[in-house]
């Protein structure tokens, strides 16, 4: 039995360095498929019971968190063949958050930055680092945003290399942190807030 520790060290480590060229080449490749879709959420946990909360998107196609459940943000996760070549995928995988209603995927805009916060919006979907959010099926399939960030050289060698679990910034319940403008979210290293796909949001 792998921890969900151990399981994110072995993919960090798994994930293949590309050149800029292959890295493009995969871009273009249409190779996702959805895995599962419904609200993208929080889920916060009081008094040992866990409730989940819609996120949704912000004037700007940022993503927010008002609390409220108005707009849930709708989204398939689509697992890509093309990021998890030669890779185990039976607990944890590769792939990008597709908004149908938009036609886009979720993005970080500041990904070549080596440290937090980072911030999100809508893209045309590809599979740059940008775009690459993990599943680990064995822990209740909590989607973090990739562990690859910071800036890459001329043969897609990553310089800063990744910095842990990037969720969003939470409270310990789960509570997402506001600290921006919009309502929008920001995404945080070693953070242990994850995010979910739900059907059913309090």
């Amino acid at each position: 039995m792998f921890s969900l520790a151990s399981l994110l060290a072995l993919y960090a480590l798994a994930v293949p360095m590309a050149s800029a060229a292959a890295l493009a080449t995969r871009a273009s490749i249409s190779d996702c498929v959805t895995k599962f879709a419904g609200v993208l959420s929080a889920p916060l946990t009081k008094n040992s019971k866990t409730t989940s909360k819609s996120f949704t998107l912000s004037s700007k196609n940022q993503v927010a968190y008002l609390g409220d459940g108005k707009s849930p943000l709708v989204v398939q996760y689509q697992q890509c063949a093309s990021l998890n070549s030669g890779l185990p995928t039976d607990t944890a995988a590769a792939g990008r958050l597709f908004v149908p209603a938009e036609g886009k995927c979720i993005s970080i805009t500041n990904q070549s930055k080596s440290s937090a916060p980072y911030y999100t919006t809508l893209s045309k979907c590809g599979t740059e680092y940008s775009q690459r959010f993990g599943v680990f099926f064995n822990d209740n399939n909590s989607i973090y945003w990739d562990l690859q960030t910071g800036e890459s050289d001329e043969e897609g060698t990553i310089l800063q290399g990744g910095c842990g679990v990037l969720g969003y910034k939470a409270k310990s319940d789960g509570t997402p942190i506001i600290t921006h403008t919009n309502e929008q979210i920001t995404l945080e290293c070693n953070s242990n807030a994850a995010f979910r796909i739900v059907t059913t949001v309090a």
